[in-house]
């Protein structure tokens, strides 16, 4: 039987801590529409369930994720385009404002939609020999989700327009100098590291780490409303001048 997309499981010494893995191997683990939807309900879910304190999101193989699967924007229209975004936006803002502590587990390398993910964790540690790829100013792809707009308050103003205005490769190492994640550990540490950082988070007060993490985020939360706006606005603008966020351009009048 095929394993799904979205890959759930507990850890076994400690069953508040909750493993999401993208599961799409042959595709550099990148999601498909019902795969993100999905993502996004077990979010919602796990939000309001009082047995789960840590939320880690991980890869499997080799990739962490190479973000949303480019097949299914090539073949949508404006509107749903703008329901796309608006859909991300919405699972980018539950992993910062949900009260659970949510820990990017970067296993293999990331882009697109990856590179969210790991900048709007609470925390985001990574597997030793993977790299960041930000790509999308060399192949025309517009910046239009959250992350983009908390990267400045992650690494500064300028080494965030340099990552999304030039682009480029980003090792584990050079992601930690530059203020991208937390930690960086060697592969064959990799499941015992994650298996402390889970026992740390199941150990600790519920409530507390709540109430710090929406301390820490006020700011964040501020920007939400008008980011979401922003995203939704450029996804109409794209529709409007016949752009989608793949590099192709329309010729004109068609």
């Amino acid at each position: 039987m095929t394993e799904p997309v979205i890959v759930e499981t507990r850890f076994e010494k400690y069953p508040q801590a909750v493993m999401l893995r993208m599961n799409r191997p042959e595709k550099k683990n990148s999601l498909p529409s019902a795969a993100l939807e999905h993502l996004g309900e077990r979010l919602a879910a796990l939000h309001h369930d009082l047995d789960t304190r840590v939320i880690f999101l991980t890869g499997t193989g080799n990739a962490f994720t190479s973000g949303q699967d480019i097949n299914d924007i090539n073949n949508m229209s404006g509107a749903q385009l703008a329901g796309l975004f608006e859909r991300d936006i919405d699972i980018l803002s539950r992993i910062v404002s949900m009260p659970k502590i949510v820990i990017a587990a970067v296993n293999g390398d990331s882009a697109g939609m990856g590179n969210h993910f790991a900048i709007c964790a609470d925390l985001c540690v990574v597997k030793k020999g993977a790299s960041f790829y930000f790509t999308g100013a060399a192949k025309a792809i517009p910046a239009l989700l959250l992350g983009t707009s908390l990267l400045p308050l992650t690494v500064g103003l300028k080494r965030a327009k340099a990552i999304y205005l030039r682009g480029g490769q980003y090792p584990a190492e050079k992601a930690l100098a530059e203020g991208f994640c937390n930690e960086v550990f060697d592969a064959a540490d990799w499941d015992a590291e994650l298996e402390k950082l889970a026992a740390e988070f199941s150990a600790r007060n519920p409530q507390t780490m709540a109430h710090n993490k929406y301390q820490l985020n006020q700011h964040v939360l501020q920007m939400l409303a008008s980011v979401k706006l922003s995203g939704l606005a450029g996804a109409g603008y794209l529709s409007e001048i016949s752009t989608v966020p793949t590099g192709r351009v329309k010729p004109a009048g068609r």
